[in-house]
């Protein structure tokens, strides 16, 4: 199921408003930034009601000149949609909503769930974890089942332990 068609209407514009309001944000930060490194860098914008953005830590500087030009790209599509002209509910809109969202996602270091949207599964994977000594309990992953949304995905978790007095786990599931 498309995870945008589990809302419409204003609550969907409420959404695609802080989304780019927030990539906004990053744009001018990022554009600040590299006139002057001492430029203050983006911050996490207050979510509207409805919009949840969990632990945001937003990226001081773009990964690359081409994520901020990307995020204009995606800025320039969904401008139409924000601002009314274009039904947010429609195929192309919801494809530019979703493009859109991937690089806030990104920029914030967070995931960004809008109105009405039930969470979205997690993709937890490449966790790599070294001890030389262990005394004690040592895991890769520890997860509550009941936690994670449907459709989660755990993968690529590993653990390498030397000296162990204990318990080495690479995924601990409850």
């Amino acid at each position: 199921m498309d995870p945008v068609s589990a809302f419409e209407g204003a609550a969907l514009t409420q959404g695609v408003q802080f989304l780019f309001q927030q990539a906004s944000e990053f744009l001018s930060a990022w554009r600040a930034r590299r006139r002057d490194k001492d430029a203050p860098p983006p911050r996490a914008l207050d979510a509207p009601e409805g919009v949840i953005v969990t632990r945001p830590q937003p990226l001081a500087d773009p990964p690359s000149e081409e994520t901020a030009k990307l995020l204009e790209q995606l800025m320039a599509l969904t401008q139409p949609i924000q601002s009314g002209k274009i039904d947010p509910a429609s195929p192309a809109a919801r494809a530019a909503i979703e493009d859109l969202r991937d690089v806030v996602e990104a920029a914030l270091q967070a995931p960004v769930r809008l109105p009405g949207e039930p969470p979205r599964p997690l993709r937890i994977s490449d966790i790599y974890v070294v001890a030389e000594r262990v005394r004690g309990r040592v895991a890769g992953l520890r997860a509550d089942l009941a936690k994670l949304p449907d459709g989660s995905e755990i993968s690529g978790v590993a653990v390498e332990a030397g000296d162990v007095e204990g318990d080495v786990t690479g995924v601990h599931l409850t």
